[in-house]
């Protein structure tokens, strides 16, 4: 060693400056090994979120139920918490939760109450579990690109997916038999994509498509929204293609509220884009239309998909008897597969039904409170960048959807159409926490 390189650097002042271009590429090399990982474990957990690999091997009995599904909802939760890990969550990203504590507390009192076996807890944690996974992913967003980075691996997840299911169809590994009455009927996802959480994914894309159209130039995404919704029409999910052309209704208003308010000079191509908009939710309506009318007129008789006007006036009966506290967690599964001997329906085939029946009356102005705190706090959030306002757009739209969709659907007691449905009000609630966070600094 010289001379030179033995003496130590010195400042102005005369004070030793210590060398850091070690530590610099440590750290800088750690969070490169992250980067890559943060997007693996993102990618794993979207895909997750879009399928049902317990389904595939799996012989179904209408009066038993599904052993491997817990499984693949602890897999999602450690993914999770993988995610956490790796990327260093921060007290902001756990935002959406907040909303959802008093709930949660009501729900473990009654699963307490009654009695609290270990299937009832599994469908708590079930049920609650997806605020992990949206908390992670607000986590991942600086490792991933930001907001566009997570949607972009949204949208590779749900390509995943649907060639895998078709593919797995053609060989003819079919997780759950299609109701196909003739040949003439499509049913697009065989293996592990389940419709259900196909649908929710393209659902959630839909709403940030109209989310960037209305936050900045996008003329060419009526197509995309045309492509994405052919699946829920084809899987025959009329509850969420109402939910996904309400939240295309509320964008038209939007436009043209934007339009008028804006003035001449200052007028964009894409404020004049809602008479595209109007076409393109009467074209919606129209395929729905012929695309239900396909399906509805080649079933058998007595096998059309309904009983809600069955199965609501039991769930009905069943708060009356328990108004307090409900009968627990699990509970609109128990009482129709078990006790009045419904395996086919399954479950309440409404978020707010099977909150009362699972958690009473309080439970049901809990749950209910949740969902007005969560579109307060959005409402009342200001974006400071074009990626925030498209999040604060998707946002809105994903809670139109959810709010419609959950009247007569269950939705996000489970954590993987949890995790999507509460993506976007998730990330921007997240959003909103870090920017209030830098304000007080």
């Amino acid at each position: 060693m010289s001379s030179a390189e033995a003496l130590p650097i010195t400042g102005k002042n005369g004070q030793v400056v210590r060398p850091v271009r070690t530590r610099m590429r440590i750290g800088s090399g750690s969070r490169s090994m992250r980067v890559p990982l943060a997007k693996i474990l993102v990618l794993a957990a979207f895909a997750l979120c879009m399928s049902a690999p317990e389904e595939l091997f799996y012989n179904r009995i209408e009066s038993e139920l599904n052993p491997d599904v817990g499984a693949i909802k602890l897999i999602l939760l450690g993914l999770g918490f993988a995610i956490l890990f790796v990327c260093r969550g921060h007290k902001q990203h756990w935002a959406i939760a907040d909303p959802f504590v008093m709930l949660m507390a009501w729900a473990v009192i009654c699963w307490i109450v009654s009695g609290a076996d270990m299937l009832p807890a599994r469908n708590l944690v079930s049920s609650f579990g997806g605020i992990v996974v949206v908390a992670s992913f607000c986590s991942a967003v600086p490792y991933v690109g930001g907001i566009r980075g997570i949607v972009r691996l949204l949208v590779w997840a749900l390509v995943l997916t649907a060639v895998t299911s078709v593919i797995l169809g053609i060989l003819g590994l079919q997780a759950m038999p299609g109701e196909l009455a003739s040949a003439t009927q499509l049913e697009w996802f065989h293996g592990i994509g389940l419709p259900g959480y196909a649908v929710a994914g393209c659902a959630v894309l839909i709403a940030w498509v109209l989310a960037r159209y209305l936050s900045g130039p996008g003329v060419w995404l009526e197509p995309v929204i045309v492509l994405l919704l052919l699946i829920p029409a084809f899987s025959f999910l009329r509850t969420f293609l109402i939910g996904i052309v309400f939240s295309i209704i509320v964008a038209t208003y939007v436009a043209v509220r934007r339009t008028r308010r804006r003035k001449p000079e200052r007028q964009q191509t894409y404020d004049h884009g809602y008479k595209r908009l109007l076409l393109l939710l009467t074209a919606i309506l129209f395929l729905a239309a012929a695309i239900f009318l396909l399906k509805t007129s080649t079933r058998e008789e007595g096998s059309e998909l309904s009983g809600r006007e069955i199965i609501w006036p039991i769930e009905i009966a069943s708060i009356i008897q328990h108004p307090l506290f409900g009968i627990g967690p699990f509970g609109d599964v128990k009482l129709l597969r078990f006790i009045e001997d419904l395996p086919q329906v399954g479950a309440a085939h409404s978020e707010y039904l099977g909150a009362a029946v699972c958690y009473g009356v309080p439970g049901l102005i809990l749950f209910v409170g949740t969902l007005y705190a969560i579109w307060k706090r959005i409402l009342r959030y200001r974006p400071t960048s074009l990626d925030e306002r498209s999040c604060r757009y998707a946002a809105l739209f994903a809670l139109g959807s959810l709010s419609i969709t959950i009247i007569a659907e269950n939705v996000i007691r489970d954590p993987r159409l949890f995790a999507l449905y509460l993506l976007f009000p998730a990330l921007c609630l997240s959003a909103a926490a870090t920017n209030l966070k830098k304000a007080a600094r």
